[in-house]
């Protein structure tokens, strides 16, 4: 079980929800590019963070891994790898979402439009509708596995030739 917290991340996924069916016919034009963009950042990060809660609530001897997960952008990929692992769809699902949440904060010279947030939304519902039984399945052997996937394409890359 998980200890009290001061912030659930879903509620992260409901603002974005709020945000799509009930404010973004009012609000002004020139505020809807922002409003698409918050709703599929926080879509991410709403799933993104649940899952990462998930990880750590494992017994992960690895204190390093430990800390890499809690602290660092690494998390993104070891959450991303970890679940790929279990759950090929949801990870591939949990990758789309990153993508989306990249073009969404990173790409101003593009527009992301209402379909975007339809499409983020429906993918993060399901991933939350699969995530007790993804939580179920997580052991510490996957999360290594992961890690370990993510350092040697590291080393792959970045091999001096």
């Amino acid at each position: 079980m998980m200890s009290h917290r001061a912030f659930e991340p879903k509620t992260f996924y409901d603002l974005a929800v709020y945000i799509k069916e009930w404010l973004l016919d009012t609000i002004p034009k020139e505020l809807r590019q922002a409003a698409n963009r918050t709703c599929i950042s926080r879509a991410y990060y709403a799933v993104f963070l649940s899952l990462r809660e998930n990880i750590l609530a494992l017994p992960i001897r690895d204190e390093e891994l430990r800390r890499v997960i809690e602290r660092t952008e690494d998390a993104h990929a070891i959450v991303a790898e970890s679940i790929k692992g279990i759950d090929f769809k949801i990870g591939n699902y949990l990758l789309n979402l990153r993508s989306a949440r990249n073009r969404a904060d990173y790409r101003t010279d593009i527009e992301v439009m209402s379909d975007d947030v339809t499409y983020v939304l429906r993918i993060a519902t399901e991933i939350f509708n699969e995530l007790t039984a993804i939580a179920g399945r997580l052991k510490e052997p996957d999360i290594l596995s992961a890690w370990s996937r993510i350092q040697k394409e590291r080393e792959r890359r970045y091999r001096v030739k």
